[in-house]
């Protein structure tokens, strides 16, 4: 029987800073959290989060998110995964990664638990952004970007209290851009 390939130790190295770099931003994050009143625990996309998220109620988006996980961990090395905790319950996810050659960061999907009793209910948005640019400027990225949003939320982004605009590119999908 074969073995599966073994990763590059360029890989395996990149994959290690990465994680580094992730976990300083998500620990940075946290911190400016808890000034803000806002308990949370943000982790990587991990097994102990599929397997929460297994047990997510009815939910209005369908991504499948073990195998966009998996996907993700296999082709990016910079992604930013992220799995929000607070009072022992999974309350979202989110995936997204740094343009490779552009000054910014795009977070291509967010799903909040849609438990009524998710502890960071009407608050996850502004979790996940907090993260988001955490590690965008770890990154040096001076552009947050919210990839192709569902537009009955884009209200809530262009809002006062999110920042964000919309752009609408002539062929390519809308997004919600801020600077940091």
């Amino acid at each position: 029987m074969s073995r599966p390939p073994r990763p590059s130790a360029s890989r395996s190295s990149a994959e290690a800073r990465y994680r580094e770099t992730r976990r300083l931003a998500f620990q940075q994050a946290q911190e400016e959290l808890a000034d803000a009143g806002i308990g949370v625990d943000l982790r990587p996309i991990d097994a102990a989060a599929m397997e929460a998220f297994s047990a997510w109620p009815p939910r209005r988006v369908a991504w499948p998110w073990p195998d966009l996980a998996a996907d993700w961990r296999k082709g990016h090395p910079d992604r930013f995964d992220l799995a929000v905790w607070s009072d022992g319950a999974l309350c979202a996810l989110a995936m997204g990664r740094p343009a490779p050659k552009a000054p910014h960061m795009s977070l291509h999907y967010m799903e909040a638990n849609p438990d009524p009793v998710n502890p960071l209910r009407r608050r996850v948005a502004a979790v996940v952004v907090t993260a988001l640019q955490a590690y965008a400027m770890v990154l040096g990225k001076r552009e947050l970007r919210l990839i192709d949003p569902l537009p009955a939320v884009v209200p809530f982004y262009c809002s006062t209290r999110m920042g964000f605009t919309l752009v609408t590119p002539r062929g390519e999908a809308p997004y919600c851009r801020r600077s940091i």
